[in-house]
């Protein structure tokens, strides 16, 4: 355990060693889960944050039709419900379910509290990740302010391409996460990629995509 903490934001530049000491400091819970497993529901009051031990969870809109979109996927090492915790609104937006066989640490608020006021180095990661959090918060809200398909997917691949430094790369997100993430519907978004394939805009092999025609890219946001 102390070993896949140590990989988490939240312990970054703690070793081994001063993780365990700081553990004993803050108290904590571990629960497991099974597959499928409701972890948080949506409007439930958010009194801990959990690190993901093992497996992973699936931050997701349960609409009363039965439908589902899927927002997020957390894996080992990741934090949640750090963004809520402390919030006037400390309600969870979204319902977590496991999608695997999943353990997580559970820090209550208390606990968190007492840690954060007498571990700087604690509080600097937590603060990183509210920051880092915010960040991806306002790029999905930059992006989803778009008028057109075509403009949520030009700006997606900019970002990613300025992310990783390279005008071919691959993406984290399979063809259902990004048509979720850009919110639009599965069969709408591949007949667009296939279009700006098909005018020389990108190219893609399933995840690896490349720009060929950046201009074009961002002539579209101006449009």
């Amino acid at each position: 355990m102390i070993a896949i903490l140590e990989k988490s934001l939240l312990f970054r530049g703690l070793n081994q060693s001063q993780i365990k000491h700081l553990l004993g400091f803050i108290d904590t819970q571990i629960q497991e889960y099974q597959k499928n497993s409701l972890v948080f529901v949506e409007e439930e009051v958010c009194d801990s944050i959990a690190i993901i031990l093992k497996g992973a969870v699936e931050l997701q809109t349960i609409f009363p039709s039965g439908k589902v979109i899927t927002h997020m996927e957390l894996g080992v090492a990741e934090v949640f419900a750090e963004a809520m915790i402390f919030s006037t609104h400390n309600q969870f937006p979204v319902t977590v379910q496991t999608k695997t066989p999943t353990t997580l640490l559970l820090i209550k608020k208390d606990k968190l509290i007492h840690g954060l006021l007498h571990h700087p180095i604690l509080l600097e990661n937590f603060l990183m990740l509210l920051s880092n959090k915010l960040y991806q918060m306002n790029a999905k809200v930059k992006i989803l302010s778009l008028s057109t398909l075509r403009k949520k997917i030009a700006m997606y691949l900019m970002e990613e391409s300025k992310q990783k430094k390279s005008t071919s790369f691959e993406i984290s997100l399979n063809r259902k996460r990004l048509s979720e993430h850009l919110a639009v519907e599965r069969p709408s978004l591949s007949r667009e990629l296939n279009h700006m394939k098909k005018l020389g805009m990108i190219d893609f092999d399933q995840s690896r995509f490349t720009i060929v025609d950046l201009e074009a890219l961002e002539d579209e946001l101006f449009i």
